[in-house]
Formats: structure tokens, C-alpha cells, sequence
């Protein structure tokens, strides 16, 4: 059968995703440690909340397909971010205000102890022109049930239908809630509104780049939270540019929240992560002792494909610990990553043997100096240097190259290294530098890669294990409720 871009999703098609997840399986580059679907293509990590002792990871999930069709929900729980329960898929297009995609949005635990989700339903009109609705749901794991209610419309007066992905959030006792939109000039914004009267009313329209002009054509996927008493924004910003000149990045801005919906801005925009293969970041809306941020390891600008890749495709990063260093933001992978580690590998003569493609290395007191690292398989690698204080990721020796999809050569410039912490995957890596102040997603393809060479002196490599994770193909019964 040939699935189209929105047909539905059922029961008879389980059969089907099970055969998709047994190829996925035994494909190399499936990564141990990065969470992906159970088939299909992932996306926006979603609706990310710690509820009933455990974490909540939601994720834009397209199970029939590689590419962004079937737009759903797939859910992973877990209490330690080590082991973790696949719930299965979780919201899926069921009515008439999310027919053609359930896009993302966020959960928060309310003054009932009741986990709400908040989303975005797709409709199109044709190949151009949409509109969007925004709706709650509740989630019964037990019962594998989503209950969904409609709040409101997309003001198609003000907006061309692109308004999705709310964060709701507290403040002033008042209850808010963020979206990305694309105003009828094309200019990219966030929309405020405020809970009040039992319903959501529009408070301010906000240009998060202001004095810092992105010329983005759309925002999305935005995020408010707060670390002690600083407050942060982010979004993704979409430009009508190449992936290499610098389109969809995602940047942040220390802010102040005003009553009136408005934002006082503390600091400029910046970027919270330099690699092209990062997207659509967003932090537990309810961690008190620490902020928690996952991020899609891609990107909507890039969509590489090998030919190995037939029925999965993208995964989130690790998750990282936020921090604030002189109002900017630092992340580190949380700590219990470091449980991943099963033995530190020796070096012989440089060179670091391990196995099934998962593996770490640190090095401190590199006081910016010029240092080479290559992660090679047989006869293919990727090299990380710092030369003549450049920092530079080099793909192009990879089994698989696509020079628009994943640029080859990224030159970073001058970030006077002083340490480096690299976690490295059977697809993918994150580089972590100067514990924090800056991160870099990385996107690669190399076939029974095993072993890393380098010729830092102060290093430590560390054989990695993979997350054990107990899958269930499952489909939830969405329904409607009518006001």
C-alpha cells in the first residue's frame, strides 16, 4: 500500500511498524544513545514534564516514513534517563483541527496534579495555504487514551495559518502562553496570550530579534523558562537562506516577562548551539533543581538520506544540563550520562580501539592549543582540529556526503579551547567545550567506526553503552471532546 502525506494512522498499521523497527534495528547507523521513534522519522522533542515520578519525552513522530509525513506523537518514559519505557505512539491526527499533522507543543502539570498538553493541529486548505488550531489533550498511559478539547483558532487576520508550537508557563499569577507565527507580511514573531475568563485571550505581539534583525520569515518552536530568577527565551528562527550560509538556528535571549505581555530584553541574541544538526530544543517545564533540555539532533533545513536508511530517520540529543555563566547559557550533558560508561579505554600510541560504535573522550588544559582528532573506521573518518586557533569539523571523508544536506567542512573560527568533552555515537556526536560554553551537534555517516585517534595529551576515553529501552507498538485512542 502507498501511504499518503496524511493518511491516517490505525491499528492494522502495527504490523507493518514492527517490521519498520526490526530493519531499524540492525541498521549501524541506529544510534545506542540518542532516542529516535520506534519507526519513521522524529523530530521536535515535545511536551517535556516530570509527572508520576517520571520524565515525560514526547516527540514528533512520522512512522510510515522517513520524510515529515503523518505528523504524531511518540512517547518515551524513564526515572533515570538510562532505562526507558517506549510507550508508543501517543496523539495522532483524529479531527478536524488536526487532521494533517499533530505539530508540536508542550505539557505542564496544573493546580489539579493533572498532566495537560498543549499543541498544535495542522490544517491545509491546499499546497499553500493553512490554518492552525490550538488544543489540549490529556494523556491516560493506563488506558492508552488522549483525551483533546479545541481552545482556539489561528487569527488568520493577523497571521497566514504558520502559528504553532505554545509553551505555557506562569507568571505575575497569571497563566501565559507563547507561540511562533508568521505575521501576513511575512515577518517572523511570537504571539502572546493570557488565561483569562476561561479562555485564551491575545496580549502582544513580539519580535524576539529586535535590534538584531534575522530577516526569518517564520519562528517556531519557542521556549520560556527560567533559572533561579533569570528568565530565557528561545526559538528557531527560518530564513530563506542555505543551511551552510547560516539558515534556521536556533538562538536565545535573556529576557524579563512583562504583565502586559511584553519583553524587556537583558541581553543580545545568541546562539545555543553551533552545529547545523540542532533544532527545536525545549526544557522540563517543571525541574526545579535543574533545567533539563533536550534538542532535535537535525534539522528542518537539512534531510540527509543514505541508502541504509529505509524506515527511520533523525534522533534527539542527549540531555543537557542548562546553566547561566555571566548571563549566557552553558549546557553539559546531565550527569547520569556518565553512567553510560562501562571502562576507560587505553591509548596505544594514540589510538583508542572500541566497540559498537559508542564511545567518549575528554581532555582538559588544552590552553587553545593545536590538537587533531579523527574517528575512522577501515578507510573513512572525520577529523576534529583546532589549527592556528580554528575549530573545524571535517565530514568530507564520510561514507555518505551531501555538501547542501551536511556541509563538509564547518569552520567554527577562534573558541579558545581549554576543554573538550565529545560524545560520539553510531551517527552522530555532541561536542561539549569549555564544559559548556558552547556546544556543537553533529550529524555523521561512517560504517563500523572504532577507533579514535588523537594526540591531546590530557585525555580519557571511555567505552560507551548503549540505553536499554522496552518497546511496546502501541497506538493510544485519541478522542474529542465538545465544548
Amino acid at each position: 500500500m502507498k501511504w499518503e502525506r496524511n493518511s491516517l494512522i490505525t491499528d492494522k498499521d502495527l504490523d507493518l511498524f514492527n517490521e519498520y523497527h526490526t530493519k531499524k534495528q540492525s541498521d549501524w547507523y541506529n544510534n545506542q544513545f540518542h532516542l529516535s521513534g520506534y519507526c519513521g522519522s522524529i523530530n521536535d522533542p515535545n511536551g517535556l514534564v516530570f509527572f508520576d515520578s517520571k520524565y515525560f519525552i514526547f516527540m514528533q513522530n512520522c512512522p510510515f516514513s522517513i520524510y515529515h509525513y503523518n505528523k504524531s506523537w511518540a512517547l518515551y518514559t524513564t526515572k533515570d534517563f538510562i532505562n526507558y519505557q517506549y510507550e508508543g505512539i501517543t496523539l495522532t491526527p483524529s479531527n478536524d483541527y488536526d487532521k494533517h499533522g499533530v505539530f508540536s507543543g508542550s505539557a505542564r502539570v496544573n493546580d489539579k496534579g493533572e498532566m495537560e498538553i498543549y499543541y498544535t493541529g495542522n490544517i491545509e486548505f491546499n499546497d499553500v495555504e493553512r490554518t492552525s488550531y490550538t488544543l489540549r489533550a490529556l494523556i491516560d498511559l493506563k488506558e492508552k487514551l488522549v483525551s483533546k478539547e479545541l481552545l482556539f483558532e489561528c487569527d488568520l487576520k493577523k497571521y497566514t495559518g504558520h502559528f504553532r508550537d505554545p509553551v505555557v508557563f506562569e507568571k505575575h499569577n497569571k497563566l501565559f502562553m507563547i507561540n511562533g507565527a508568521q505575521t501576513i507580511d511575512k515577518k517572523g514573531v511570537l504571539a502572546v496570550h493570557e488565561f483569562v475568563d476561561n479562555k485564551w485571550e491575545f496580549k502582544n505581539q513580539v519580535e524576539l530579534d529586535k535590534n538584531f534583525e534575522q530577516n526569518s520569515y517564520m519562528v517556531e518552536c519557542p521556549n520560556y523558562f527560567k533559572i533561579d530568577e533569570s528568565e530565557f527565551v528561545f526559538a528557531c528562527f527560518e530564513q530563506d537562506a542555505s543551511l551552510k550560509d547560516g539558515s534556521h538556528f536556533v538562538q536565545y535571549r535573556k529576557v524579563d516577562f512583562q504583565e502586559n505581555g511584553s519583553f524587556s530584553f537583558l541581553s543580545d541574541l545568541r546562539k545555543i548551539d553551533l552545529g547545523f544538526d540542532f533544532y527545536a530544543p525545549q526544557v522540563f517545564s517543571n525541574t526545579a533543581d535543574r533545567k533539563i533540555m533536550l534538542g532535535w539532533l537535525g534539522n528542518s533545513r537539512s534531510n540527509p538520506f543514505p541508502k541504509e536508511l529505509t524506515t527511520w530517520s533523525n534522533n534527539l540529543t542527549v540531555p543537557r544540563k542548562l546553566s547561566e555563566v555571566n548571563n549566557n547559557l552553558y549546557q553539559y550533558p546531565i550527569e547520569e550520562m556518565n553512567n553510560l560508561r562501562t571502562s576507560e579505554i587505553n591509548s596505544k600510541s594514540g589510538l583508542f580501539n572500541y566497540e559498537n560504535g559508542t564511545v567518549e573522550l575528554l581532555a582538559d588544559n588544552i590552553a587553545n592549543k593545536d590538537f587533531e582528532i579523527k574517528i575512522k573506521s577501515d578507510n573513512k573518518q572525520i577529523i576534529i582540529s583546532n589549527k592556528n586557533k580554528q575549530f573545524i569539523v571535517d565530514r568530507s571523508k564520510m561514507d555518505y556526503n551531501d555538501e547542501v544536506e551536511l556541509p563538509s567542512v564547518i569552520n567554527f573560527e577562534d573558541l579558545k579551547i581549554n576543554s573538550l568533552r565529545i560524545l560520539i555515537d553510531r551517527s552522530c556526536m555532541e561536542i561539549f567545550i569549555n564544559n559548556g560554553e558552547h556546544a556543537i551537534s553533529v550529524r555523521t555517516f561512517i560504517i563500523n567506526h572504532k577507533v579514535v585517534e588523537s594526540d591531546l595529551k590530557e585525555s580519557q576515553v571511555y567505552q560507551l553503552k548503549g540505553y536499554n529501552i522496552e518497546w511496546n507498538n502501541t497506538l493510544f485512542k485519541n478522542v474529542t471532546n465538545k465544548k
